[in-house]
């Protein structure tokens, strides 16, 4: 430990150099140092002065506060070491098949996913999620409404490869918002193990669905880069908590269009990134396939990022 010792006497007269990779260390007993942190196990951790020495600390040198910054950086590597490795070895890597899969999460949530096998471990994908009407709840994934297939299509696809998750509300639910926090721990989930691009993860419903997907990012405000509800009110979500994210809502002319022209004049004024597209004629049910064959609404999804 003599050489740790001499490293926290003599911080003060080290050269300092701006360096984001550098942080201040204290040790046990009240000292700091600047420091660079270049590996690290479950008993010590391996620092590096700006003047480039380099030395050996066990962690109950450090303060409580170095040692959670330890822990938590080592749980990072190990997600993003999943992340990589996921494609191939994860436990969404036999579902990588290129067609639709119907799955379960352990706590029973269902859901279609899709993914090609082409995708690279080297690069990221966006995550797309698209919720049901409420003619599908607790259909048993017997069928995908269009705008899930959409993201799928040989044209979209092609073009913006992506993971794509359809979630189903499982009987007797009658809102999304009920079921948000199991959808949230799946989207986590497949960030966890999967190479999913957290700056563009993308949700889309329909009706019930587009109902929860208000809820959804109202719920995480921090975790979506777009969001486009389709012939859903915002129900009992406030339009107050909707983060400022780029929002496209799509509408019928003859489904509630005054609450919709009223709510988009509403969210016009308070999100710059906000916009509307109302369908002259159309009632609850009609439109909504068109928006999902819209190359337009396609791109502008993938278009999105979520600042970082």
């Amino acid at each position: 430990m003599r050489l740790a010792t001499l490293a926290f006497c003599s911080v003060l007269c080290l050269p300092l150099q701006a360096d984001e990779t550098f942080r201040t260390w204290t040790s046990s007993d009240g000292r700091t140092l600047e420091a660079q942190m270049k590996q690290s196990s479950a008993t010590s951790v391996t620092l590096r002065l700006r003047n480039g020495q380099t030395f050996d600390l066990t962690l109950d040198k450090l303060s409580n506060a170095d040692q959670t910054f330890i822990k938590d950086s080592a749980q990072r590597a190990t997600v993003e070491e999943q992340r990589r490795a996921g494609l191939k070895t994860g436990p969404y890597a036999e579902h990588l098949t290129g067609d639709w899969e119907k799955m379960e999460t352990e706590d029973g949530l269902k859901y279609h996913f899709f993914a090609a096998k082409s995708l690279k471990a080297d690069k990221e994908y966006p995550l797309c999620i698209y919720l049901h009407g409420a003619s599908n709840t607790g259909s048993n994934l017997e069928k995908r409404e269009p705008g899930a297939n959409a993201f799928a299509s040989e044209t979209v696809y092609g073009k913006n490869p992506s993971i794509v998750i359809a979630p189903e509300a499982p009987a007797g639910t009658k809102a999304f918002k009920d079921i948000e926090r199991r959808i949230t721990h799946l989207i986590h989930n497949l960030v966890d193990h999967l190479p999913v691009d957290r700056a563009r993860i993308y949700i889309t419903g329909y009706s019930m669905g587009s109902m929860g997907t208000w809820a959804m990012i109202s719920a995480q405000p921090d975790l979506f880069a777009a969001a486009v509800p389709v012939g859903g009110p915002l129900g009992s979500t406030k339009v107050e908590s909707l983060p400022k994210i780029p929002i496209w809502l799509h509408f019928g002319e003859l489904d509630r269009g005054d609450e919709f022209r009223a709510l988009s004049k509403q969210l016009t004024e308070l999100n710059s990134q906000f916009k509307s597209t109302e369908y002259p004629g159309a009632d609850h049910v009609g439109f909504h396939f068109k928006v999902a064959k819209d190359n337009d609404v396609m791109e502008w999804i993938f278009a999105q990022r979520r600042a970082q």
